[in-house]
């Protein structure tokens, strides 16, 4: 990791830690949806894909308005999140709980992201680099918007499936 000097360096080096989040995602949520037998889950995890494709595309307009490289640093976060999902996943027996444990993944990586786009925005705006601060925002409000999906998914549904496999 570089040094960081001011605030302009770490919004830099956390806009490429989401870019590179971004980039993983969308390599990681095909095997999570393959592994997904609730149809309005997968029916989520292909909007969460749509929107990885489109947040690294926004993240790179940023980098080019900010005159910076995308490229330094790794999610080492998302990536050992979903590392350990991964392997939860793997060890669940049954498909509703399967669905719960893809679920718990998703949101603990969604809100990693919602604390790291929240910070973002927040050192675009004190820098005064309001319409990158804007798209950032944007970003911030979609993952929200993604994880309420998620919340009432599981709520109404999935979690409570998965109570209830063994007692019919």
């Amino acid at each position: 990791m570089r040094a960081i000097l001011d605030l302009h360096d770490l919004l830099v080096e956390q806009l490429r830690e989401l870019y590179d989040a971004e980039l993983y995602l969308k390599e990681a949520l095909p095997d999570l949806k393959e592994n997904a037998w609730h149809p309005g889950l997968r029916r989520v995890i292909d909007e969460y894909e749509l929107l990885a494709a489109d947040s690294s595309m926004i993240l790179l307009q940023v980098f080019n308005d900010l005159f910076t490289l995308e490229f330094g640093e790794r999610s080492y976060s998302i990536r050992s999140m979903m590392k350990y999902n991964e392997s939860i996943i793997e060890a669940c027996k049954t498909p509703e709980v399967t669905d719960a444990a893809i679920v718990l993944a998703l949101q603990q990586v969604i809100h990693f992201k919602i604390a790291s786009y929240g910070a973002v925005c927040t050192y675009a705006k004190i820098l005064g680099v309001y319409n990158d601060g804007e798209l950032l925002h944007q970003l911030l409000d979609q993952q929200k918007k993604l994880d309420r999906k998620l919340v009432a998914l599981a709520d109404l549904d999935i979690d409570r499936k998965a109570f209830n496999y063994d007692r019919g």
